[in-house]
């Protein structure tokens, strides 16, 4: 598979609900919806096409989600520019002209679990009806309690909970970027032709910790973060590919570290990328004899990206 720029290739999926609706509810009752959301993914069929919208950049996707002889099946293809997508078929992952850390990403948003706990890290509230690719709606509005996350604003589909529309919101209110259904089709069997026809040798058996897909091989890191901001817990098992790599959430946001050998001499510093809601925020460091690079990447501000890569130390671990 093809290493892709973590900073351009990121989107969306799992958007499932199944609980109902209320125009309006206490604390009590969205910590409730919210549970039922994260419990309840996996158990909708629907097929349609998204637009995905950031920094003045439009893209189309179409997303297949369902149950096929008793194995959850999804389906995420970039119908603009180079072919492009995602098959998940039970615990078989395959990527088409995408890189690891995409697939890292994958299912990084509504995790199957923590979502009953937001409420501490979030001030969330049930907003007025909406109507999103034809559908009635209602709007769920996620505001941050601290500096260190987004807020989001979210449209789900009254009679289904499925989530029509997704906007990621800084702490002005400025949507950073935008993903929504403009049609939609929820209850239909899933038909052969959209199943696609990949490659084996594109595909990896996965396993699921924290509802987040990883690559099996496990290992104990020999570095570790010293900062997160409350709420972020390890969600995927440590694990090893061509980085080493750690992902938190908070139950909604998530961020991965990577820590890579440098090639080469270090560089006289990092960098920073933002698209959209993605920050991407590197820096160089010695670990010993050894140089290397640690880099950050996660759907937070900026700052919060920096300070978790520059808490990053060495703890002799093996």
């Amino acid at each position: 598979m093809r290493r892709s720029n973590p900073f351009k290739r990121r989107l969306l999926s799992a958007l499932l609900c199944s609980a109902p609706l209320l125009a309006r509810a206490d604390a009590a009752q969205t910590e409730q919806l919210l549970s039922r959301f994260a419990h309840s993914m996996g158990e909708l069929n629907y097929r349609g096409v998204m637009s995905y919208s950031r920094d003045n950049h439009l893209e189309s996707l179409r997303i297949t989600h369902g149950t096929l002889n008793g194995e959850e099946f999804e389906r995420l293809e970039h119908l603009d520019g180079q072919h492009r997508e995602v098959i998940r078929h039970g615990q078989q992952l395959t990527c088409i002209q995408l890189g690891q850390r995409f697939s890292l990403l994958f299912h990084q948003r509504l995790l199957k679990e923590g979502l009953a706990g937001l409420n501490a890290f979030y001030d969330i509230q049930a907003g007025g009806e909406d109507r999103v690719a034809g559908r009635r709606a209602v709007a769920l509005i996620i505001k941050p309690r601290d500096g260190f996350r987004y807020g989001y604003r979210l449209a789900l589909d009254y009679d289904t909970g499925l989530l029509l529309r997704s906007e990621s919101l800084d702490a002005a209110g400025k949507v950073l970027e935008r993903l929504q259904f403009v049609e939609v089709e929820i209850g239909q069997p899933l038909k052969k032709e959209w199943l696609g026809d990949v490659p084996a040798a594109a595909s990896v058996n996965v396993g699921e910790q924290g509802g987040i897909q990883r690559v099996v091989e496990e290992v104990q890191m020999p570095w570790r973060p010293q900062w997160l901001p409350a709420g972020f817990v390890l969600s995927v098992a440590p694990h090893r590919t061509s980085e080493d790599v750690l992902t938190y959430s908070d139950g909604l946001a998530v961020l991965s570290v990577f820590v890579e050998a440098a090639k080469g001499p270090l560089p006289s510093n990092g960098g920073t990328a933002v698209q959209g809601a993605t920050v991407a925020y590197s820096r160089a460091t010695q670990f010993g004899p050894n140089p290397y690079v640690v880099t950050v990447v996660g759907e937070v501000p900026t700052d919060t990206a920096g300070r978790v890569a520059e808490s990053v130390v060495w703890d002799g671990g093996s």
